[in-house]
């Protein structure tokens, strides 16, 4: 589309219609018949091919055609909810919406036989030890976890595994110490909830060691009192074990 500049009749100026000017005498532009109708024809073709009837009395159809066109274009251009997941379109543009439809499609749960995503278990949610869709970190995994390697030590479970304590004491045995109940050997760490059990025994020659299990002068949680009737004024080295929580 141009003005009818092959039209010498047509009396352009620059390439341009101009108005008739009666002081110059100068003629205005005239527009011929062939010009006019193509023109007009172009723009009846634009407002038909959005659907519309063309409507002489209404002066914006040209403008709500090309809108109508625009945006069915733009709608054809985008992709469906099916073209998204499926990810087989290169032609198609994505909206947010169909991103995360086309996403959501390929990211399922992980199993122990699909990558996929899972949530982070919390540490009730370990301790309770219900969840197969779950995963745990390394931390959550050891946390409640300790340990201390020596002559005297303990290793303390997570709380995932019920939290219980081994503890071990390289400690002594006596007749005569604490009231005749024997040399007091303290826990590396006391065990805050419970001692369910302890053994011990001594080192070297002697009928037998005795273990005090209820001590007034301390809490076995604490510590527990160990006696050898062997040694009433000395003390023997002495083995402890115990188990709590």
């Amino acid at each position: 589309m141009d003005y009818p500049k092959n039209i010498p009749s047509a009396g352009l100026v620059n390439g341009k219609f101009v108005d008739e000017n009666p002081l110059t005498g100068t003629p205005g532009s005239l527009i011929p018949a062939s010009w006019g109708n193509a023109v007009t024809q172009e723009i009846i073709e634009v407002i038909r091919g959005s659907g519309a009837l063309v409507d002489e009395s209404d002066n914006t159809q040209l403008r709500v055609a090309i809108d109508t066109l625009i945006s069915k274009r733009q709608s054809d251009s985008l992709a469906s909810q099916d073209e998204a997941e499926s990810g087989s379109s290169t032609a198609k543009l994505m909206t947010p919406l169909r991103v995360f439809q086309s996403i959501a499609k390929k990211v399922q749960q992980a199993t122990e036989s699909l990558a996929g995503t899972a949530k982070i278990a919390n540490q009730a949610e370990i301790n309770a030890g219900i969840s197969d869709s779950f995963i745990v970190t390394p931390k959550k995994l050891r946390f409640g976890f300790m340990v201390r390697l020596g002559a005297s030590g303990y290793v303390v479970f997570p709380s995932w595994m019920g939290g219980v304590i081994i503890q071990w004491i390289a400690g002594s045995a006596s007749q005569a110490g604490n009231s005749n109940y024997g040399d007091v050997n303290v826990w590396p760490l006391a065990f805050p909830n419970a001692l369910f059990l302890a053994v011990a025994t001594h080192e070297g020659t002697s009928s037998g060691t005795l273990m005090v299990w209820n001590n007034a002068t301390i809490s076995r949680q604490t510590g527990l009192n160990v006696r050898c009737p062997d040694y009433p004024t000395g003390s023997i080295a002495a083995r402890v074990i115990g188990i709590g929580y």
